[in-house]
């Protein structure tokens, strides 16, 4: 599952230009599309040049994430809480450069596959939107629908439901355990290595 998680969240998040499309699922469509235009160009060179595929991940990709929040939800309001300035910050770096070395290399597994989009339901505040989509693959469609939130340089993506699976969810019951085994700053150094 995290293979085919990586494979999506690559697919959908590699974008290097504005959306000119307000809405949350105007802004996956045009992920989508950029996506394809970004492997086509740089397939080869991603498949042999770490260096440039993260440089690539962390300008254009994780902008499109809203990794503070994906920190807060992982850890929890009550861990969040308790953390320094300091551990928090670190926490939200090491997460960003965790997220960066799992998905990267998915990046260059993307072959074109055709995604359709169900219109986008709005949450209970505004800057909240649910978008669900389909993944046309051989051997079946994949159901993965993105939980989005508002802010004021755009739509960011704060989780991908997967089979009914939520990606923060698995990070969190890892991450906690790890937390309650031997601490936080134990886990920021395990996140960056």
């Amino acid at each position: 599952m995290i293979k085919k998680t990586s494979l999506l969240l690559a697919f959908l998040l590699i974008t290097n230009v504005a959306f000119s499309n307000d809405t949350p699922d105007g802004f996956l469509k045009d992920s989508v599309e950029e996506i394809s235009l970004l492997v086509s160009k740089y397939k080869d060179r991603f498949e042999n040049d770490e260096e440039f595929l993260r440089d690539k991940m962390n300008s254009s990709v994780m902008p499109k994430l809203d990794i503070k929040l994906m920190s807060k939800i992982i850890l929890g309001k009550k861990i969040w809480t308790n953390l320094t300035t300091s551990q928090k910050d670190d926490f939200v770096e090491a997460f960003k450069y965790r997220m960066t070395s799992t998905y990267m290399k998915s990046i260059t597994a993307f072959d074109g596959e055709k995604v359709v989009f169900l219109p986008y339901e709005p949450g209970k505040k505004e800057n909240i939107a649910y978008v669900k989509s389909k993944y046309l693959i051989p051997g079946g469609d994949i159901a993965v629908d993105y939980r989005l939130i508002k802010k004021t340089d755009g739509w960011k993506v704060y989780d991908i439901i997967f089979d009914g699976i939520s990606l923060m969810k698995n990070y969190r019951a890892d991450f906690r355990e790890h937390i309650s085994q031997s601490g936080i700053d134990s886990l920021i150094t395990s996140l960056k290595e």
